[in-house]
């Protein structure tokens, strides 16, 4: 584990490609709020080990990530992710000739909007999972924020579960080892993301994207919805969507196979 300044450890989710006698494509990608990168890619990454290398950041506060306890904003999230996609190159484990993706789920979907705003000349291409340029409204973020501040992010576990999932899903083990990374969150931390969401909105410079956005959204997402995502399509001018079914948030946790297929062959 290394991190990343400010604020992300950085988590092998497959074997480095300074290893590989090939030079494989490297994919960064980011979690959701109050859960591990791990835990949540960790089964999509095997499917894809033939193509890249994937290569995983916690939150600030979540997984593997220090506690940060100052203001924080996914600008500056962005900027981090790009800081070390910077680094992986500089150290070799991105190598020469070796293409750069970012996918992106949920507070990490908004990274993604915003690296592909302002840090494109990086990437390939960047798939924005399960997210929106927009996520609820400020006053429920700011509401979350209190309830954490008081009542610790214990307080957010069931209700966050309760949207992470769609009906039907058995696979109770990973549910449970997400809630247990919920509750494990450092509580000033996830309080600060939550004024983060509640201050992002990149709704207005969609059109400014130019380079190749990938979207995939639940068709039972009930925070991000199908209808985020294909305004986001509509707007966005080289842009790929895919609804898959059966699935809410948490869509490299629900559908691991089939994510890591849409993104092999939509990541080109």
């Amino acid at each position: 584990m290394t991190v990343a300044n400010p604020h992300i450890a950085v988590i092998r989710l497959t074997e480095s490609g300074s290893f590989d006698p090939h030079v494989r494509d490297t994919l960064i990608v980011g979690p959701g709020m109050g859960t591990s990168v791990q835990g949540l890619f960790m089964d999509m990454a095997r499917h894809l080990a033939h193509r890249f290398q994937v290569i995983g950041f916690d939150l600030p506060g979540q997984g593997q990530s220090p506690a940060h306890h100052e203001s924080i904003t996914i600008e500056e999230i962005a900027d981090a992710v790009a800081e070390l996609v910077e680094n992986l190159r500089y150290t070799g484990t991105i190598k020469a000739g070796s293409k750069v993706y970012f996918a992106g789920l949920s507070i990490s979907g908004q990274v993604a909007l915003q690296l592909a705003l302002e840090h494109a000349e990086l990437f390939d291409g960047i798939a924005v999972l399960a997210s929106a340029p927009k996520i609820d409204e400020p006053e429920n973020w700011e509401e979350r924020y209190q309830l954490v501040m008081e009542s610790g992010t214990e307080a957010m576990v069931e209700m966050s579960a309760s949207l992470w999932v769609a009906n039907g899903f058995a696979e109770t083990k990973k549910l449970e080892i997400q809630k247990e990374s919920m509750t494990a969150t450092d509580d000033r931390s996830y309080a600060e993301m939550c004024r983060a969401l509640a201050a992002y909105d990149a709704t207005d410079r969609l059109d400014e994207i130019a380079m190749p956005i990938f979207i995939a959204a639940g068709d039972q997402d009930q925070m991000c919805t199908v209808e985020h995502a294909q305004y986001m399509a509509q707007h966005i001018q080289n842009s790929n969507l895919e609804i898959i079914e059966n699935a809410a948030h948490l869509l490299p946790l629900e559908h691991p196979k089939q994510l890591a297929d849409l993104l092999d062959h939509n990541l080109t």
